[in-house]
């Protein structure tokens, strides 16, 4: 019997990414796997989701790693995690009200804070945010209809962990040929 090994990046108590190769050939360098991530001991993700291709994680964890400075807004110091998560999840995501031309104005604005909202099969059943305040990194998601969770990781910790997950998925590509 074939066991894969979890891999896990940091800690779930702070911060960690948990992860699973399942290698299934192919000539594109695509990994496919499990994964779901850690937040102060909160789960986003579904980790029994199986065969999940993992470069598209990758790739929306890779955009904010490039683009983490401008997640930073002040106006949002002053929001709850869960004022911030309904703010966000109405602008983008709600019914529009208002004149179609500042309704879109708003989403271009906003976009910028999805997280993992397509960010694969994984995170089909939540919708997450993330911003940047005072030097820490947070992360409000919600599951299906559930309510709003946040939880916030040093910046610091969270460039760490996703380097490192990052770093993993390219030598795992070159084991997919």
């Amino acid at each position: 019997m074939n066991t894969l090994s979890i891999k896990q990046f940091g800690a779930p108590s702070v911060f960690a990414l948990e992860c699973v190769h399942e290698p299934i050939p192919n000539e594109n360098g695509w990994v496919f796997g499990r994964m779901c991530l850690w937040v102060s001991g909160l789960r986003l993700g579904n980790f029994d989701e199986p065969a999940c291709m993992l470069n598209v994680t990758a790739g929306q964890l890779q955009d904010v790693m490039d683009r983490l400075p401008d997640l930073q807004a002040p106006a949002f110091e002053r929001l709850t995690d869960a004022e911030l998560h309904r703010l966000l999840r109405q602008v983008l995501y709600g019914p529009c009200d208002g004149p179609h031309a500042e309704v879109l104005a708003d989403a271009q604005q906003y976009r910028r804070f999805e997280f993992l909202t397509n960010g694969g099969e994984s995170f089909d059943r939540f919708t997450s945010f993330i911003a940047l305040s005072n030097g820490q990194v947070r992360i409000l998601f919600t599951e299906l209809a559930s309510e709003p969770i946040g939880a916030h990781v040093d910046a610091t910790t969270f460039v760490a962990v996703v380097a490192a997950f990052l770093e993993w998925m390219r030598a795992e590509a070159v084991l997919t040929h």
